[in-house]
């Protein structure tokens, strides 16, 4: 089945979002994030983490940023031409089109090489860390732009670790999933991108 296919097969087998679940995918991203601060080098600060704030119907990690400090997190901005652009996530934001917050027009914009650790919002992912996106590319564009060395979690339901995924030559692996069973390592990082 090709990617469209996908889609709309995902999006008509979605279940919805519980607040369980929502809980339990931020308490095993809090418990990872807090090990990898430990294991980071101490001279290289902390640095920033991206994630995304939820479209409706999306799992939302803002849980996750009032335990570690909205201060740590990066956001994106879609312009109206271009690529996502990067922006701390304190600060003024307007509403997206598709609803969710995002920093306004003249806010700070950030560097990709600033960016630590990457949390990916996705419909589905596959067991290798393959990414289905909604299909206008912006995300893997975003994520080819981050440090080589930079984790990618794939940010999702159990019920959406799909078994394998169409790969398409742009798409970026992710390294990690997160669900509500915790943050594992991919099977094999084997998606193709610049992994």
């Amino acid at each position: 089945m090709s990617k469209t296919g996908w889609r709309r097969w995902v999006r008509d087998h979605r279940p919805p979002v519980t607040a369980e679940t929502a809980a339990a995918v931020v308490e095993g991203l809090e418990t990872f994030v807090e090990a990898f601060d430990a294991a980071a080098d101490a001279a290289a600060g902390a640095g920033l983490i991206l994630f995304y704030r939820a479209q409706p119907g999306e799992l939302s990690l803002d849980r996750l940023a009032d335990a570690v400090g909205w201060q740590r997190f990066a956001v994106t901005r879609t312009p109206a031409l271009g690529p996502l652009t990067l922006h701390p996530a304190i600060g003024a934001m307007e509403r997206h089109r598709f609803g969710f917050p995002q920093p306004i027009a003249d806010a700070l914009e950030l560097k990709p090489r600033h960016i630590v650790l990457a949390l990916v919002p996705g419909l589905a992912f596959d067991r290798r860390g393959t990414r289905l996106g909604r299909g206008a590319g912006y995300f893997d564009e975003l994520l080819a732009r981050l440090p080589r060395h930079c984790p990618r979690i794939g940010v999702t339901m159990r019920s959406q670790v799909l078994d394998v995924l169409p790969v398409e030559p742009h798409d970026v692996p992710m390294t990690h999933l997160a669900t509500e069973d915790g943050v594992t390592a991919v099977a094999a990082n084997t998606a193709g991108g610049n992994g």
